[in-house]
């Protein structure tokens, strides 16, 4: 399906806070869920919270929370109606020049690579200081891309943002 800017300028910025708050609801949701089942693991079946190492704490970190969500939103957004819920709720959708997987899987890894930086530079934080470099910068990627993110979509007449550039996508 091939993107046409002049006919598609891309969804309303209003309607993508909508789909935004949709998502962090689920987001939130599956978080929440995730710490009351490892919490009742840890109680019931270990009997007590266990010390991870560094490296253990970052897979953990991935595995149990980015993943996941990445692999979620690219199904949704990967396939027909290509649509996350926050985007289906509003009534957007997400339209490719090219392969919409391909598209949908470099589109949320980007998405989300600010959240996965966070939990790299707050675990290397808490066992290495906040204060070293790498936790610096880390942490300082991990607050900018948002930013960068939200101001492209802002700022931008078709609303995309570097995920959506990357992915050769748009919201409409």
């Amino acid at each position: 399906m091939e993107i046409n800017h002049v006919e598609v300028a891309g969804a309303k910025l209003k309607i993508r806070i909508k789909a935004l708050l949709w998502e962090w609801i689920f987001i939130s949701a599956y978080l929440i869920a995730l710490l009351f089942f490892t919490l009742m693991f840890y109680h019931f079946v270990i009997g007590s919270m266990p010390v991870f190492s560094q490296t253990q704490s970052q897979w953990i970190a991935f595995l149990a929370s980015i993943l996941p969500i990445i692999g979620i939103f690219t199904f949704w957004e990967g396939k027909s109606p290509y649509a996350s819920i926050g985007k289906r709720k509003s009534g957007l959708m997400v339209r490719y020049q090219h392969n919409p997987i391909r598209g949908s899987i470099i589109r949320n890894v980007l998405k989300f690579l600010p959240w996965q930086l966070g939990h790299m530079s707050t675990i290397r934080g808490m066992y290495y200081g906040y204060e070293s470099g790498l936790t610096l910068v880390l942490c300082g990627l991990a607050m900018s891309l948002p930013v960068v993110y939200i101001l492209m979509v802002v700022i931008s007449k078709d609303h995309r943002h570097l995920p959506d550039i990357m992915a050769g996508s748009i919201v409409v």
